[in-house]
């Protein structure tokens, strides 16, 4: 008889009182008696009872029930979903379960975040560079559209796709020059003294670090006052394009324009200084409505000041996929500047908020985000359309 309550093992059944252990029989067989008993008799020599038992295969040695359903525990318990069980054979011990572990998916979220990371600070392939420097002017009056966040994601983006590529920020606030990390504090030279006191654009350029072939021209809270101090100089409105003309850009292949969020003095020294506007539209209603004044204030320089000045590009920002406004924004803006305006959309992103806070962009920041891969992917559209065009 096998031991109180089931959990005896095979063949001790005089265990518990005193008697001898006969051992189960070798692994060179089936013991005959093992063999020709029947279900529910014990076998000769105190060996298991014959089976299969329910739930086991042929061949496959499986515990009996005891009167607790408690069995001899090689087996009793079923093996996961994921793992494989090697079922023992006559002579064979027990059932060896072996766990598996799963490959894990190369398509999944995380993987594909690694790959676009790894791609964009690669920077293969190159993209194409224009034939001659282009000066690019990102405005827009209304604030916190994405002016100064675009200007520097898409440097950014160039830069690291073998362009070369200046910043030039002509916002009081610096947000700009904080980002790319180049010091910006009162006194240092800055855009303000090229634009006031005529110093050279050269000396106040410097190279962003980490990134090669990015360089920034910062502005500083001085440049807050040169809005008045413009006022009674001579040809007020071209001082900027003055300081371009006598800067070497046969190195470069853009240069993008910061502008304050106004239609003042210095944005219209930036309006005048480059051929080409990115218009940031925000996806809301209020982008549309201030809209129409900017266009407002680009007809006027053009006509009087830089006949050559045209909207190039407009890029769709802080979309919010959750509304319906936000599309319907899209739809109005396609359908009235068409092709101008570009496929790519940059999402709201919290990791494009965060970056500026550890002086990088975003695509130094987190390169993998989605705020990240729709700047690049923003970036690659322009030097593409470029190439298409020449």
């Amino acid at each position: 008889m096998t031991a109180a309550h089931g959990l005896g093992w095979p063949g001790q059944e005089g265990a518990a009182s005193g008697d001898e252990v006969r051992p189960r029989a070798e692994p060179s067989g089936l013991d005959p008696a093992f063999a020709a008993a029947g279900p529910g008799q014990e076998a000769g020599g105190g060996e298991w009872p014959a089976g299969p038992w329910p739930g086991g295969e042929p061949g496959e040695i499986t515990a009996p029930p005891g009167p607790d359903g408690l069995g001899w525990p090689s087996a009793a318990a079923p093996p996961g979903p994921e793992a494989v069980t090697v079922t023992a054979r006559p002579g064979a011990e027990s059932d060896v379960v072996i766990p598996v572990v799963a490959e894990p998916a190369s398509d999944t979220p995380i993987a594909r975040a690694a790959r676009a990371a790894l791609a964009a600070r690669s920077g293969s392939p190159a993209w194409p560079r224009p034939r001659a420097c282009r000066i690019i002017t990102i405005a827009n009056q209304k604030g916190g559209v994405g002016k100064t966040t675009t200007a520097v994601n898409l440097a950014a983006s160039l830069s690291l796709h073998g362009s070369r590529v200046l910043v030039i920020d002509l916002d009081p606030q610096g947000n700009a020059s904080t980002a790319l990390d180049v010091d910006h504090r009162s006194g240092t030279a800055s855009v303000y003294n090229v634009l006031v006191d005529g110093q050279p654009l050269s000396g106040v350029v410097r190279p962003v670090s980490g990134i090669p072939q990015l360089y920034c021209a910062p502005a500083t809270i001085d440049l807050a006052g040169a809005e008045i101090e413009l006022v009674p100089l001579v040809a007020r409105e071209s001082r900027l394009v003055r300081a371009l003309a006598g800067f070497d850009s046969t190195g470069l292949d853009y240069i993008f324009i910061d502008c304050p969020p106004s239609l003042g003095l210095l944005t219209v020294n930036a309006l005048v200084a480059a051929p080409e506007v990115l218009i940031p539209i925000q996806c809301e209603y209020y982008a549309l409505e201030g809209l129409e004044q900017l266009l407002r204030t680009v007809d006027l320089v053009k006509s009087h000041l830089n006949p050559s000045l045209t909207v190039s590009t407009i890029l769709l920002t802080m979309y919010d996929g959750r509304t319906r406004l936000a599309s319907q924004v899209a739809e109005e803006v396609r359908e009235h500047f068409g092709e101008i305006v570009l496929r790519s959309i940059i999402p709201r992103s919290v990791r494009v908020s965060e970056a500026p806070s550890y002086g990088q962009s975003v695509i130094t920041y987190d390169p993998g985000s989605s705020g990240a891969q729709a700047y690049l992917e923003a970036a690659r559209e322009m030097a593409h359309r470029n190439a298409a065009r020449a």
